[in-house]
C-alpha cells in the first residue's frame, strides 16, 4: 500500500514538473508548438475527415462557448486550451488514485480536486516570470480538466471494484457447488 502511494506520488510530481516545464517555455516557442500540433491535426483531419461530422461541430461550438464565450476562436487557441484541459485531466486522474490510497473516503476526492487546482493557480502565477500572461480563464479550464479527470478516475475505480466483487461472488458460488 505505501509503495503504491509513493509510486503514484512520484508520478504526480513528475507530471507537475512536466506542466511547469511547458509553462516555462517562452511565448514564441509555445506558439510554435501549438501551430505544429494544429497542422498535424489538420493533416489527420484531411485523412479521416472528423471535423465535418455533426457531433464534432456541436462539441467544438460548445467548448468554444464555454471556454471563450464565443464560437469564433482560432483553431490554435482551441488546441492550446485543450492542452490545458488534457494536462490537468491526467493530473486529476492520478491525484485521485494517490489520495485514495491514503484516505479512503470523500476527502480523497476533495483533495484530488483541490491539490491540482492549487498547482494550476501556481502555474498561472509563475507564467508571468516567463513573459507569459496569467489567466483566470486558464485556471477555470484547468479546473474543468481536473474535475473530469477525477470523475473519470472515480468511475474507473468503482467499476473495477464492482467487477471484482461480482467475480468474487461468482467464484465463491462455484466453490460452494463443488
Amino acid at each position: 500500500m505505501k509503495k503504491k502511494a509513493i509510486f503514484i506520488f512520484i508520478i504526480i510530481i513528475l507530471w507537475i514538473l512536466l506542466i511547469f516545464y511547458f509553462s516555462s517555455r517562452n511565448p514564441l516557442y509555445s506558439s510554435q508548438q501549438s501551430s505544429f500540433v494544429t497542422k498535424i491535426l489538420r493533416k489527420i483531419d484531411q485523412i479521416i475527415d472528423f471535423s465535418d461530422t455533426t457531433l464534432f461541430k456541436k462539441v467544438e461550438i460548445l467548448i468554444k462557448k464555454l471556454w471563450f464565450k464565443t464560437q469564433y476562436v482560432p483553431a490554435e487557441m482551441l488546441v492550446r486550451k485543450t492542452a490545458h484541459f488534457g494536462l490537468y485531466f491526467i493530473l486529476g486522474f492520478i491525484s485521485f488514485f494517490g489520495f485514495h490510497l491514503l484516505i479512503k473516503n470523500i476527502f480523497s476526492i476533495l483533495l484530488a480536486i483541490t491539490f491540482p487546482n492549487l498547482i494550476a493557480v501556481l502555474d498561472e502565477y509563475t507564467q508571468q516570470y516567463y513573459n507569459r500572461g496569467s489567466s483566470l480563464n486558464d485556471v477555470i479550464i484547468d479546473l474543468s480538466g481536473i474535475t473530469f479527470g477525477v470523475a473519470f478516475a472515480v468511475i474507473v475505480y468503482y467499476t473495477f471494484k464492482l467487477i471484482r466483487k461480482i467475480f468474487k461472488k461468482k467464484g465463491n458460488s462455484e466453490n460452494l457447488q463443488n
